[in-house]
């Protein structure tokens, strides 16, 4: 049986008046057909990663993914390793909630970190601070962990993310990117990712992971904006749950 997941997806207290739960959040990828998700904190100053890890523990479906400050340094070093030992999977680094730039030194001890830790590197991609092309100098300080370009350079960066996947076969292109084609779509069920079909085409489907960054999209809507491309079942399978199983080890 194939693999499916989502390799980005929230725990929130308030979304328009909804909780996120593990157990809200594992019915809405269960909507769409996935079995796995890679669950991150809500997205705040100090994200709260040791709940994270004790809401996801002991759960088959889920696969935590603590989110780390590099402005906190050797100390935020030591509680990666902590929650890692405690169950963590993966890392994200999010300059835009953290405000730092994603190339400074400060963060190449955490991506030093989770690469002698065998965690999956997950790195959101945007504008300024968090420009896609910065992104090169840490995936080659990890040659053999697999990072995930969040938003795959979105929305004015696709090319570099595009250039950084040429140049590291360990990097990733994550199909969250439903967000910015609202200007051109606002019905959901009318987007076309065109950038994943570029991306499949010139990388190849098993450098593309699927996220939808739920709660601000339902899996299923992301899902069908894929499905629209008609890149064929063996793409989709690899798209859909294949790659993300082969990165997190998943059997």
């Amino acid at each position: 049986m194939a693999i499916t997941g989502d390799f980005e997806a929230y725990l929130t207290d308030n979304w328009y008046g909804h909780q996120i739960t593990v157990t809200a959040l594992l019915e809405a990828e269960a909507e769409a057909g996935f079995d796995y998700a890679v669950v991150m904190p809500q997205t705040k100053e100090v994200p709260d990663n040791d709940e994270l890890v004790e809401k996801t523990a002991g759960n088959p479906h889920t696969l935590p993914c603590v989110l780390m400050d590099p402005k906190r340094g050797d100390e935020g070093v030591e509680a990666l390793k902590n929650l890692v030992g405690k169950g963590a999977q993966g890392m994200k680094l999010m300059g835009a909630v953290h405000k730092y730039e994603i190339d400074d030194p400060m963060v190449f001890p955490f991506v030093d970190t989770a690469g002698e830790l065998g965690i999956v590197i997950s790195v959101h991609s945007g504008k300024d601070n968090c420009s896609a092309d910065r992104i090169s100098k840490l995936a080659e300080r990890v040659p053999d962990s697999p990072m995930i370009i969040d938003h795959m350079g979105y929305p004015d960066n696709f090319e570099d993310a595009m250039q950084v996947c040429r140049d590291h076969p360990n990097t990733y292109m994550g199909t969250t990117l439903l967000r910015f084609h609202k200007l051109w779509a606002n019905n959901p069920e009318e987007t076309i990712l065109g950038g994943v079909r570029e991306a499949v085409s010139e990388l190849g489907a098993e450098r593309v992971v699927f996220g939808s960054n739920l709660p601000e999209y339902r899996p299923i809507q992301v899902k069908r904006a894929i499905q629209r491309l008609d890149l064929g079942g063996e793409a989709e399978e690899l798209i859909f749950g294949g790659n993300l199983g082969r990165i997190y080890g998943l059997s």
